[in-house]
């Protein structure tokens, strides 16, 4: 894909988003990482847990914001 005159490969994209998300703010808990994969990209749970799959990441992996940890950490 030719994106504001650079050539990005597709999967290159997509793999960079998988491994940049984090969960939601506030959350000290996380979300599984196929929720959030469901949310980001606009896929229904099956289909985000074989995306998951596909770049060889855990779709169970707990995601939580950085900040989230913060707030764990200074109670």
């Amino acid at each position: 894909m030719r994106l504001a005159g650079t050539w990005i490969k597709e999967r290159d994209l997509i793999a960079s988003v998988l491994r940049n998300l984090c969960g939601p703010s506030g959350n000290t808990y996380g979300r599984p990482r196929w929720a959030v994969v469901m949310d980001v990209f606009a896929l229904g749970s099956t289909s985000a847990r074989q995306l998951c799959h596909e770049f060889e990441m855990d779709p169970d992996h707990m995601l939580i914001h950085p900040d989230a940890v913060d707030l764990e950490e200074e109670e």
